[in-house]
């Protein structure tokens, strides 16, 4: 007798109905509230995103986040991004659209799936578990640790900069040795450092130079708009 194959499922993705097309093609389902990803297999940890939510999240900049939480305890991190991608682009320009994509892909090492509907979704999670990656090891759920060593911190620091990810973090922190000199780069240095372009340097310049003011409010629409610009490839 085969021993089912365990995906480990948020909570939150109950109603979605995939955890029950899962069971349906022999998987063990183990419910659990995760703080990182929707479902984690032996060796791949698999955040799902219809792609209207894909596009809220890249405006907001909450998938980079998820992205890089994904990226720090998984080898596999995955995307699924699931439906019409021709709706996604009705509500964002190709450009910016592509452009996160390509951060998510390039900068924080994401492995990005395409499926039409939540059946193919369920597919696509079913052949993962059989396809158990040679170095896998370790526990199914990885808790993020809730301080780190000092170079953690300094990866971290870093990774706060707009564009920029851990695996980013660390080419800048082995190029310039220090956070003090990351920060102090100009753009020209930065632009030099492998991934990181001319226009991602200019906006790291940007926030770090730009004086603080909290009495600028900023309506949600201009927020939208100004992430959408600034995505732009």
């Amino acid at each position: 007798m085969s021993i089912k194959s365990r995906v480990v499922v948020d909570e939150r993705e109950k109603p979605s109905g995939i955890p029950r097309l899962l069971k349906e093609l022999c998987l063990s389902v183990d419910f659990r509230m995760l703080e990182t990803g929707d479902y984690i297999l032996p060796g791949y940890a698999i955040e799902r995103k219809e792609v209207h939510d894909l596009v809220r999240s890249v405006f907001s900049r909450r998938v980079f986040s998820q992205a890089q939480r994904l990226s720090d305890l998984y080898e596999n991190p995955t995307l699924i991004v699931e439906g019409d991608i021709y709706e996604a682009l009705e509500e964002i320009s190709p450009s910016a659209f592509w452009g996160a994509l390509a951060t998510l892909a390039f900068d924080y090492g994401l492995s990005i799936f395409f499926t039409p509907n939540r059946e193919q979704t369920a597919r696509l999670i079913y052949t993962l578990s059989r396809r158990k990656p040679a170095k896998y090891k370790g526990p199914l759920i990885r808790a993020r640790p809730k301080s780190g060593g000092v170079e953690d911190l300094k990866i971290q620091i870093v990774s706060s900069l707009p564009g920029i990810g851990p695996k980013l973090a660390v080419r800048l922190l082995n190029r310039f040795l220090t956070v003090r000199r990351v920060f102090t780069a100009t753009v020209a240095e930065l632009s030099t450092v492998g991934g990181i372009s001319r226009k991602t340097a200019y906006k790291i310049k940007r926030i770090l130079d730009s004086p603080y003011n909290p009495s600028v409010k900023t309506s949600q629409q201009l927020k939208l708009g100004d992430e959408a610009k600034g995505l732009k490839v």
